[in-house]
């Protein structure tokens, strides 16, 4: 059995693309001709393995997700494997997804196991994924971690929407800001110039520092575009590289008050995915390697693989996590009764779902306290050029009336 890479062509004429398992050209023609193409060229073996590992057959979050809970629901209600996989290929919404699940039920009919059949997209079935589904067939547990995962899934898009959507306000409260104070330097103070230029009186400070700052961007605006553009380059180098991410999320940690909400987003994650791997039937170590990679932060990962070597050599779960020094005491204690009285996995349940409500309340306070700390800020600098603006008239009046 090996994977071609395939181009063909639907009823309608439209080119279509595909990675499938098949023993030969016959049997690949036979297949291709199973998903209603028609064949008209093809790849073979590394080329194909090569491009589905990189950016090929990459589904949505939403589309992983449905097909998760439609997968969880039919085996559960005893349809088989391979018959479950052909009716998702069946009532696929997007080509993309026909394309990878008919793959995956080719691998899997041919003797692949649906881990390594999923493993073929990592970039659509991350290691958890896949790591969770492989613990599930081994035990006889493929519906249930299935729903589970379901439900992993669809806290992390919840998660993620949740940020999306407390951050829309403040960002476009920065982008006004900007807008605000691009308009007074470029357009409205230098209405103001041609009549400070007639007055005999020197100018009040701050009129002279913000008139100086007027100067500043409109004639070399070009330099802050260099600067911007040299900051963000430099920072996407730096993060490329191990010791460059491990510092800067070092130092997103470190953030006031959104340092608090990253650590609690990334226990939280870990809490949940560690949880989800430990209940499906993964041994403790590897629970623990597939929770690191969930984490989102190099720091905190270091931490988890300092714990999990820890773990390795005989120490107690609880104790290793606390050596970190990057897990909440009360993190640690309650790891700690989990292990002493031999109900861990429901203790991690008990710990994700604490974080589940530490999260959406830190988000909520947290927006709740920066968008009118952004309100005041605006306000107060739009007010301070204004006011900079009018002390010379000011000055001018009293100087006139006196």
């Amino acid at each position: 059995m090996q994977s071609y890479f395939y181009t063909a062509r639907d009823e309608r004429g439209k080119i279509v693309k595909g990675v499938i398992s098949a023993l030969d050209e016959v049997d690949l023609a036979n297949k291709v001709s199973n998903l209603g193409y028609f064949l008209t060229d093809f790849k073979l073996s590394r080329e194909g393995e090569r491009l589905s590992k990189s950016t090929f057959g990459k589904l949505s979050s939403k589309e992983v997700l449905d097909i998760t809970i439609q997968l969880a629901t039919l085996i559960d209600a005893g349809v088989p494997l391979l018959q479950a996989l052909d009716n998702l290929s069946k009532d696929a919404k997007s080509e993309g997804s026909k394309r990878v699940i008919s793959d995956i039920r080719f691998r899997v009919e041919s003797g692949t196991s649906l881990q390594d059949a999923l493993s073929i997209y990592p970039h659509t079935f991350s290691k958890l994924y896949t790591a969770i589904v492989g613990a599930g067939e081994a035990t006889g547990k493929l519906s249930q971690v299935l729903t589970e995962l379901a439900g992993v899934l669809e806290w992390q898009m919840d998660l993620t929407g949740k940020i999306k959507e407390a951050s829309i306000y403040p960002i476009i409260l920065f982008v006004v800001m900007i807008g605000v104070l691009a308009l007074l330097t470029g357009v409205v103070i230098p209405k103001f110039e041609p009549i400070f230029e007639q007055l005999s009186t020197a100018l009040p400070l701050p009129t002279q520092i913000v008139l100086g700052l007027s100067h500043l961007v409109r004639r070399f605006w070009w330099i802050f575009l260099i600067i911007g553009g040299f900051f963000f380059g430099g920072y996407k180098f730096f993060n490329k590289r191990e010791k460059g991410k491990y510092i800067i999320d070092s130092l997103k940690l470190k953030i006031p008050i959104f340092g608090i909400l990253l650590r609690k987003i990334a226990l939280s994650r870990f809490a949940h995915t560690f949880c989800l791997g430990f209940k499906a039937g993964i041994d403790l170590l590897t629970a623990l390697e597939v929770a690191k990679g969930t984490c989102g932060n190099l720091r905190l990962e270091r931490a988890v693989a300092q714990a999990k070597d820890a773990v390795n050599v005989g120490e107690k779960l609880a104790t290793a996590l606390e050596a970190t020094g990057e897990f909440p005491p009360m993190v640690i204690r309650m790891i700690a009764v989990g292990e002493q009285s031999g109900a861990l996995a429901q203790t991690l349940t008990k710990v994700s779902n604490f974080y589940d409500k530490e999260v959406t309340s830190t988000i909520r306070r947290l927006f709740a306290l920066f968008e009118p700390m952004m309100i005041v800020f605006m306000g107060a600098v739009v007010g301070l050029i204004a006011l900079s603006m009018f002390l010379p008239l000011f000055k001018m009046i009293q100087a006139v009336g006196g």
